[in-house]
């Protein structure tokens, strides 16, 4: 049993630096989406208090209650106060990934 557990921990130490590409491609994609389909109404880059209708980003991700899963099923919901956009689920993935990554460790 050991054996199995120690030979998958070594495949997905392979697969790490694909995962990690991977990771990167997305998030590069999230800001990307950010900057285009978001960016009217939230500051979606850097620190301060926009003068805009929605939050900061990184106010999102500052929230205890954010997750990946909460922002993917938020931006599957209309809201009274967002316009319709219509996004893929791989531009989701990817925004739910970027706004993340603004989360102060």
């Amino acid at each position: 049993m050991k054996r199995l557990g120690v030979t998958t921990l070594l495949l997905l130490a392979g697969l790490a630096p694909v995962w990690a590409v991977e990771q990167a491609g997305l998030l590069e994609d999230g800001r990307r989406i950010a900057r285009e389909s978001c960016s009217q109404c939230h500051l979606v880059e850097g620190a301060g208090k926009p003068m805009l209708q929605g939050p900061a980003f990184a106010d999102i991700a500052a929230m205890p209650s954010t997750t990946s899963v909460a922002i993917k099923v938020f931006l599957k919901t209309p809201h009274a106060n967002m316009p319709d956009i219509i996004l893929s689920e791989a531009e989701i993935d990817a925004l739910a990934i970027y706004i993340l990554s603004l989360r102060k460790r």
